[in-house]
């Protein structure tokens, strides 16, 4: 049985590099690339830790009347905006209830109109002495109940066009519909959610962590994670720790806001490069000059005009650059970030301006 060591499976993908169709090669002259250098500098290492994406801001939505669906605009997965009409109630019967109500409003100012005529008459009257002090005072008490009757029946059409507005459910941020809970033909009231809606600006990677490495996260620090299912990678800012520790496995939530994007599902899986030790001095080299193959990972450098295949191990994740702290791979020296996916191991190239 043969063991296969780092280096003999390093071996063996140069030597699948080598015997790799060299069509692209022939006839073409030098692989033309851009180049980078390797810098150094101190930051701190990172461990890879599972979590899941979710949305910071959740909301089960409901009216703030009740009534019976009439149109929904609901679609589940569907991104909305601030504003947009998700849900509309029929309202017929609150319109036929503003009619009667503006008909009763008409009904009592005619008698307003009637009595202040009277009571004007009675006015002229008690003055003469030919009426009594209080017939005058009853119609005037009269007169104060219709115009409180008639500003009464003015409130209630004003709640029922209010109650008319309010059928229309609207989202109250940009969001994503989660969940569909109603639809149309459906009774409904407040309390009671049509949907769930996540807002796609708190988005976020929550997960869980050793609180071992809570002296090395600071809210403000940017990390790089994968979302797996999709196998791309983002950068994420850490907002901030969820004060509760898992007294069984002494760890604590962190929550990464990462930008919205149009695949997001809730609760898929994101690996996080979490910050796991103190800064060390790491040579630095853009995240384009790193090539994945059967599980290594690998740069190219140029010597004597030749593409030279160097194995590299990534200790720490910042920005747009990884940390490696393989002592082949010195501050200074120029490694491949443009064309490297075309390279093969002692392929001649020729260095262009990016």
């Amino acid at each position: 049985m043969t063991i296969k060591t780092p280096i003999h499976s390093f071996c063996l993908i140069v030597a699948v590099l080598m015997t790799a169709p060299l069509a692209f090669a022939q006839g073409g002259g030098p692989a033309r690339v851009v180049t980078d250098t390797v810098t150094e500098r101190m930051i701190s290492p990172t461990t890879r830790i599972v979590g899941v994406v979710d949305f910071d801001t959740l909301s089960g939505l409901s009216p703030e009347v009740s009534g019976r669906i009439e149109e929904s605009n609901i679609e589940e997965g569907e991104v909305v905006k601030k504003g947009d009409t998700l849900v509309r109630l029929n309202t017929d019967l609150l319109e036929k209830d503003v009619q009667i109500r503006r008909k009763e409003a008409e009904g009592i100012g005619v008698k307003i109109a009637n009595t202040r005529k009277n009571l004007k008459r009675f006015e002229t009257l008690f003055k003469e002495a030919a009426a009594s002090e209080k017939a005058y005072d009853d119609l005037a008490d009269s007169l104060r109940e219709l115009v409180i009757q008639q500003e009464m029946v003015k409130t209630t059409i004003e709640k029922r066009k209010l109650e008319i507005d309010k059928s229309a459910l609207t989202a109250p941020f940009d969001g994503m519909v989660l969940e569909k809970l109603k639809d149309v033909g459906e009774w409904v009231s407040p309390g009671v959610p049509v949907c769930t809606l996540g807002s796609i600006t708190d988005l976020f990677v929550q997960v869980a962590v050793s609180e071992d490495l809570v002296e090395y996260i600071q809210p403000g620090q940017e990390v790089v994670l994968v979302i797996n299912a999709l196998k791309r990678e983002f950068t994420g800012k850490v907002t901030n720790f969820v004060p509760i520790a898992d007294p069984a496995t002494k760890t604590f939530e962190i929550k990464i806001a990462i930008p919205y994007f149009q695949e997001a599902i809730r609760n898929m899986s994101a690996t996080v490069n979490v910050p796991a030790g103190k800064a060390q001095k790491l040579r630095m080299i853009k995240r384009d000059a790193v090539v994945r193959n059967q599980g290594k990972t690998f740069v190219y450098t140029i010597k004597e005009d030749k593409a030279s295949i160097l194995p590299v191990n990534i200790v720490g994740y910042e920005g747009e650059y990884v940390g490696v702290d393989n002592p082949n791979i010195q501050p200074g020296m120029p490694v491949v970030v443009d064309g490297n996916d075309r390279l093969r191991p002692d392929q001649d190239v020729t260095v262009v301006e990016r």
